[in-house]
């Protein structure tokens, strides 16, 4: 895959976990007042997995910026 797909792709999801996130919460929450704790636990978990793969997209973002920026050839003088 090409670093410029790949900064794409991971910018993508930068910007969509935070919002997929808030969704959670927001089922967590409702769960929770409907009376089924098991579930709300359990779309906790989900959320928590999601925040690390926001985490891990925001390092990849990061190191896949740095590459593309390494690799470009020295502007002419």
């Amino acid at each position: 895959m090409p670093l410029r797909s790949a900064a794409k792709t991971l910018l993508v999801l930068a910007i969509a976990m935070p919002v997929v996130q808030s969704v959670l919460v927001w089922v967590r929450g409702m769960l929770a007042s409907m009376g089924d704790p098991e579930g709300g636990a359990i779309i906790g978990y989900i959320g928590t997995a999601c925040g690390i793969a926001w985490l891990l997209c925001l390092v990849g973002l990061l190191v896949v910026v740095a590459l593309i920026v390494l690799n470009e050839p020295p502007p002419n003088q």
